[in-house]
């Protein structure tokens, strides 16, 4: 695995209580950089991350809020930034997933489904992003879906497929407006995990992906040698596109 850049002091994962978010700050961690953990509800599920962490990097901060909303998201930044004492890395990984017929989504499941996986990633970048400008390095890295780069057409995600590829193209256009300045913005495109709601009966690779093809996916965009790598989703899907899923 990829060594992550020795100036990585200090991170922010989003969503991080629980699942991907939880394995990804806990992978951090290890690293020895100290995460800022971050929940909306699942209070307890994050003081156990916290914990966690602090064990492998002491120094670890626990921040809430409801990202959806741009004035708790920047309150969360800025948190996180002043209890680590700075902001090196943002991992946009809050978003929900509902699978329900087009037609039978209500207003607020819409909204919801766009809002968590598309404005949370805009809302979290657009506050920490001037930091990392002013400092000249910052990591970015969004945690979309694997082929979101082109439109996904399924009845039962509609409104997560169009945030998910609204993220590739916040991704593409936020790398290149910070090019200049040292920091990077990537995304991670996942397939199919392990624990996933919905698999395909016979995934191409032989198997779902792992917690652990993940953080290996994050030590790449971190890396000192990937200093150049911005603008792009690398997929984690071992050959998966989500047409399998019908």
């Amino acid at each position: 695995m990829h060594k992550i850049d020795t100036r990585i002091q200090a991170a922010l994962v989003t969503g991080s209580a629980r699942r991907t978010g939880r394995e990804l700050a806990l992978w951090l961690a290890r690293q020895g950089v100290k995460v800022a953990v971050h929940y909306r509800d699942s209070k307890e599920e994050a003081q156990a991350t916290l914990a966690e962490c602090n064990t492998l990097a002491p120094g670890c901060v626990l921040v809430q809020g409801d990202l959806r909303d741009p004035d708790q998201a920047a309150r969360v930044v800025e948190t996180a930034a002043k209890g680590l004492g700075s902001l090196h890395v943002l991992v946009n990984n809050v978003g929900n997933y509902l699978r329900k017929d087009l037609f039978e989504l209500t207003p607020d499941e819409w909204r919801d489904q766009l809002e968590s996986n598309l404005y949370t990633a805009w809302w979290c970048m657009r506050a920490a992003a001037p930091a990392m400008r002013d400092r000249g390095f910052g990591r970015i890295v969004n945690v979309g879906y694997a082929a979101g780069e082109r439109s996904t057409y399924n009845r039962l995600t509609v409104p997560y497929h169009i945030a998910k590829t609204g993220l590739a193209t916040l991704t593409r256009s936020a790398a290149a407006s910070l090019a200049k300045s040292g920091v990077t913005v990537n995304t991670i495109g996942v397939g199919i995990l392990s624990n996933s709601v919905v698999k395909p009966v016979n995934p191409p690779a032989g198997r779902f992906a792992e917690y652990a093809d993940l953080c290996n996916a994050l030590a790449f965009f971190l890396a000192t040698e990937s200093d150049h790598v911005s603008g792009t989703q690398l997929d984690v899907s071992g050959g998966w596109i989500p047409e399998q899923i019908l």
